[in-house]
């Protein structure tokens, strides 16, 4: 075999590879996507616990959950590559995400920002203005318009 014949192979060999590669990423985003949020989901959790008195007002647990989310917000800023609608799991995103990536992106950034308020409580009485404001503003404007719901 001559050497264009294996440059060639070689080639071919190396673009399938990178095709297989990134189908296989793609299916991770989504199982990546998919476990960020719900530890974002088990911090917001723990944090509304203690906004609702169910839980004792506790400054370290209350920004060690925020710190939580703020990290998994930042996180999620890589994890919705173009072609990752799709995966092996069936995933909520809604096609605005990528038509729409600006605004996504904005509101991720201010999930962090919002993660990173409530994170800096340490009375009591700012945790439920700076939770509220979080839920209300970041995470409900990203779910009514980037996430589809539950089936």
């Amino acid at each position: 075999m001559n050497l264009r014949a294996k440059i060639g192979i070689s080639v071919i060999g190396s673009v399938a590879a990178l095709g297989l590669s990134f189908s296989i990423a793609q299916a991770d985003a989504v199982t990546d996507r998919q476990e960020a949020m719900k530890q974002v989901g088990d911090a917001m959790k723990a944090i509304a616990a203690i906004a609702k008195g169910e839980a004792a007002f506790d400054a370290a647990v209350v920004k060690a959950n925020a710190e939580i989310m703020a990290k998994q917000f930042a996180a999620a800023k890589t994890m919705f590559p173009d072609g990752s609608e799709t995966g092996e799991k069936p995933s909520r995103a809604k096609p605005e995400v990528w038509s729409d990536k600006d605004g996504f992106m904005k509101l991720l950034d201010d999930s962090i920002t919002g993660a990173n308020a409530v994170a800096a409580v340490t009375e009591e009485s700012a945790l439920r203005p700076a939770l509220g404001a979080l839920g209300n503003n970041s995470c409900k404007a990203c779910h009514e318009k980037f996430r589809k719901p539950k089936e």
